[in-house]
């Protein structure tokens, strides 16, 4: 019964060891294949945990960090403990490669039957964006001001009547039908959009509206707050 026993768990850690195997040499194919696929600055290693210190089984992009098949995998401390069979991952720190490039590391345990057999490292090397985040961040940067400055693009593009058209269109009766405060209203929008600003807008305003210049210009005053409405 002893041997029975004792063979029955020889047979079984040999299949486990197959197990193992066969998934690493899965993993192995694909590493290059997931680094090809992400960016050239984008590394993925799998790390072998089946020795110690862990070696580099396979390894796409190995430019990033200058290492390949067979070297060692970097040590792991988080706060000042040093980690060993991690069960755990660790997702997008940061770190710094031989050459001295900002790296953006996740490292993913690989576990069978309850134990650690591999690593996959997938380390982006973020120097470059990270310049160009810092150039983003300078050209779009703009200066505080004690106070707000507004500026108006003036409709100089298009002509005079269009201008004053759509703004009319957006009005919710037609223009015979507007009552004072919807002329009120339009003349504020006009004058928002710099139109007055314009040759002859006044009176092609007063003609669109079927309403005297005269008119034109109080409901002006009281848009801007320059006249009081009786």
């Amino acid at each position: 019964m002893k041997r029975k026993s004792s063979n029955g768990a020889h047979q079984l850690g040999e299949r486990n060891t197959r197990c193992v195997q066969d998934v690493l040499e899965v993993l192995a194919q694909l590493v290059p294949q997931i680094a090809r696929s992400i960016a050239n600055d984008c590394e993925v290693a799998l790390h072998d945990n089946r020795t110690s210190p862990p070696r580099i089984l396979a390894i796409g992009n190995g430019h990033v960090t200058r290492r390949g098949i067979g070297d060692l995998m970097t040590r792991i401390a988080i706060g000042e403990t040093e980690m060993h069979d991690m069960r755990e991952p660790l997702y997008n720190y940061s770190s710094i490669g031989p050459d001295g490039r900002q790296l953006r590391v996740s490292l993913l345990p690989i576990m069978i039957g309850g134990k650690t057999i591999a690593y996959l490292a997938i380390n982006y090397a973020t120097g470059d964006l990270l310049m160009a985040q810092k150039a983003i961040a300078q050209l779009t940067r703009t200066e505080p001001h004690p106070k707000e400055i507004l500026e108006t693009f003036l409709p100089s593009s298009l002509p005079l009547r269009q201008v004053i058209s759509r703004q009319i269109e957006e009005s919710p009766r037609p223009p015979h039908l507007l009552d004072r405060e919807d002329r009120i209203e339009l003349v504020r929008r006009l004058h928002g959009q710099g139109v007055f600003q314009m040759r002859g807008a006044v009176r092609e305003t007063a003609a669109r509206l079927g309403i005297s210049r005269t008119a034109v210009y109080y409901y002006l005053k009281l848009a801007t707050g320059e006249a009081k409405s009786p």
